[in-house]
């Protein structure tokens, strides 16, 4: 377990689900390619996460938001925002295919979810996370 500051994973959050609002209020599907980078970018090396570092070093001693300091293993959130840029990844696929419906639904399940994380604190992603580490543990072979 790590200690870490809460507030970074909800602006992360709030990032996720306030530029997928704004680019299907403006039509702008490019934008949806460009928060997938993000999160991937943040999934493979965390000083790249740029919504976190906004957060961390411009947005928080602006406004002097206090640490919100919690325990808790960052690898299942890191695994939910990978599953989410691969996701949105493939909204922008859609897009790129000339479904735009399609990219819009995908697009609006990763917001979808990551609202749900930030007002509930239900990670589906990290729940997908803790069933793979299971499946993984039981399709181990055993020594005896």
């Amino acid at each position: 377990m790590k200690t870490f500051d809460a507030n970074v994973l909800k602006a992360n959050q709030i990032s996720i689900v306030g530029l997928i609002m704004l680019a299907w209020l403006l039509q702008f599907s490019p934008l949806v390619a460009v928060v997938g980078l993000v999160m991937l970018l943040g999934t493979l090396e965390p000083r790249l996460a740029l919504f976190k570092q906004f957060y961390l070093h411009i947005f928080r001693p602006t406004f002097k938001i206090q640490v919100l300091l919690e325990q808790d293993d960052p690898r299942p959130h890191n695994f939910a925002q990978g599953l989410g840029s691969v996701f949105l990844g493939l909204s922008s696929l859609f897009f790129v295919l000339g479904s735009p419906n399609l990219g819009w639904i995908v697009a609006f399940l990763v917001l979808a979810l990551a609202l749900l994380n930030l007002t509930t604190k239900i990670c589906v992603g990290c729940f997908l996370y803790f069933q793979w580490r299971q499946l993984s543990y039981r399709l181990k072979p055993k020594s005896f």
